[in-house]
């Protein structure tokens, strides 16, 4: 077990209180309906839930990671759709601009993002081939292209977008190669050439807000890049490390979520004059899960106290958000299985939910195939 301090297990207790109490009762309504209610996200900023990794100065609660896995994991654990909308925002907007922010940036923007507007991280280009362009004109940038997949990009008020921004050359084993200038620029979710629209149902997080962001001619000022030009590739990378540690935390939630639906179904189903607990069939299903979910959990929490600690994590956040999501989906699966046929009805149990939202968590935030090219990179330059 992963040795929590007090202050870590009172972060821990304050985000179930608030998951347990208004996100839960609400979250087989909101998958059903696929919509995320605004009064339960404002309710998550009046909490502080959305300005997490925020610095207190900022008007956020300015968590060291290991509390906001806690927390994230808390949120999943009542709904995966709620720990999403949450974790996009913080781990991979929030977190960028606390760290490469101007200060004048960080007073105009950070405060908002903490207390009351929903930010958007635009990385996924819609056409790979055919990336999203900010080119220079008269001391401003203007935006054109799309960006598909996004999450929170239907309500968004805040768009952190990534585009090119030129060419530079650059020198690999002694000779010069050409690439791509990427620069992060903020755009306000009401500029003029910017539309959206919903992604539409989704097999998993069916409550969060996920779409399309088409950029025709967005005019930005040179003011809003982010950072220095040119560096928002290896700052996407740096928000995604922790975006990943998250995700390992949402993979523990959503896993744990399953396992107590399990756990509540075999104790309450009687079969032959006994509950099916009982049986040692049900019960190595149940062995298998909790025992994934516990060394997920570690490796998650650890992956966090990295980061807390100022170490290097790209390899530790990609094992984590691998096994994680991983072990979410095998102990979603082997849940399901204690429910036999009630288990496939939609709706009518939390593990048919998380089965759904865990087999998503391994493709979103970068595909279990990315991690392990990620982790075999690392291994393979020691």
């Amino acid at each position: 077990m992963f040795d929590l301090s007090d202050g870590q297990k009172g972060t821990r207790a304050w985000a179930r209180d608030f998951a347990e109490r208004e996100v839960a009762p609400r979250a087989a309504a909101m998958d059903a309906a696929g919509e995320f209610p605004r009064d339960l996200l404002a309710r998550m900023f009046d909490a502080g839930l959305m300005g997490m990794l925020v610095q207190e100065a900022h008007g956020g609660r300015g968590l060291p990671m290991l509390e906001y896995a806690t927390a994230v994991e808390e949120l999943a654990r009542a709904d995966g759709s709620a720990a999403l909308v949450a974790c996009i925002h913080s781990s991979l907007v929030t977190a960028l601009l606390a760290e490469f922010a101007s200060d004048a940036q960080k007073e105009r923007w950070l405060r908002p993002l903490a207390t009351r507007s929903v930010g958007a991280f635009a990385l996924t280009e819609a056409d790979p081939a055919s990336p999203t362009r900010a080119d220079e004109r008269d001391g401003a940038f203007v935006v054109a292209g799309s960006k598909n997949y996004i999450t929170n990009a239907p309500v968004a008020d805040l768009v952190l977008v990534f585009a090119v921004t030129g060419r530079v050359e650059t020198e690999k084993d002694g000779k010069k190669v050409s690439r791509d200038e990427v620069s992060a620029l903020l755009v306000e979710a009401d500029a003029k050439g910017l539309s959206r629209r919903s992604a539409g149902p989704k097999m998993g997080f069916s409550a969060a807000p996920v779409g399309r962001l088409d950029f025709d001619g967005v005019r930005v000022p040179a003011d809003r890049i982010v950072g220095r030009r040119g560096t928002g590739f290896a700052m996407a990378m740096k928000a995604l490390d922790g975006g990943r540690v998250a995700a390992a935390a949402m993979g523990v939630g959503i896993g744990q979520a399953a396992l107590d639906a399990a756990r509540a179904h075999s104790l309450g189903r009687v079969t032959g004059g006994q509950p099916i607990a009982k049986h040692q069939a049900v019960q190595f299903l149940v062995a298998e899960a909790a025992t994934r979910i516990a060394a997920a959990r570690a490796l998650a929490y650890q992956a966090a106290l990295a980061a807390d600690r100022g170490e290097a994590v790209t390899e530790i956040a990609a094992q984590a958000k691998l096994f994680a999501s991983e072990a979410a989906s095998f102990a979603a699966s082997k849940c399901l299985q204690v429910h036999g046929g009630a288990g496939v009805v939609r709706g009518l149990h939390p593990a048919e939910r998380c089965f759904r939202d865990a087999r998503v968590l391994e493709i979103i935030e970068g595909t279990s195939e990315i991690q392990k090219l990620v982790i075999a990179g690392h291994e393979l330059r020691r």
